[in-house]
């Protein structure tokens, strides 16, 4: 491996540990201050805070998924 390798792997770590901090600092404001949903407080009336938690998750973890993939390529 070169150092353009381990510094990629580096980055890639730290964005999902990134990840993971805002997932938990957001889900800890929400359920501390237990903001309810409704039909005034849903993004365009129909998205789900969940909704955008797991959307965010799931693509930060393809994109290290896939930009490992497409570097093991090079």
């Amino acid at each position: 491996m070169n150092i353009f390798s381990i510094l990629f792997a580096v980055l890639q770590l730290v964005s999902l540990i990134f990840m993971a901090v805002v997932i938990r600092r957001l889900v800890g404001y929400i359920n501390r201050y237990r903001i309810d949903e409704s039909k005034y407080t849903l993004l365009f009336g129909f998205v789900h805070l969940r909704w955008i938690i797991g959307l965010y998750a799931i693509s930060v973890i393809a994109w290290v998924f896939i930009s490992y993939l497409l570097m093991m390529r090079l």
